[in-house]
């Protein structure tokens, strides 16, 4: 739930994760969008959208429907933001 998600939460998202999360919310709720999009929407390469994607993930922020499916150097295949996502985007983006 957003309330459990704090501004101190917010703040330590690095500016990476953020832009991942920003490009997702431009995509209708659950649609998955593949790596490729991602990249070309926030123009992170592997090891930053890597980190990204896992940060987030973590958070809760973003789901990988399908985690043993990965595209090339990147560790996930597709990504979809989740409600919380949405909610902390709104709330604190």
């Amino acid at each position: 739930m957003v309330e459990d998600f704090e501004q101190d939460d917010w703040d330590i998202l690095d500016q990476s994760a953020k832009r991942v999360l920003v490009a997702l919310s431009e995509f209708e709720k659950g649609q998955s969008v593949n790596v490729d999009l991602i990249h070309k929407k926030t123009g992170l390469m592997p090891e930053g959208l890597n980190d990204a994607v896992r940060h987030l993930s973590k958070s809760k922020l973003i789901d990988n429907p399908d985690p043993s499916k990965r595209h090339g150097p990147y560790d996930f295949y597709a990504v979809e933001i989740t409600e919380l996502g949405r909610q902390v985007l709104e709330k604190f983006g």
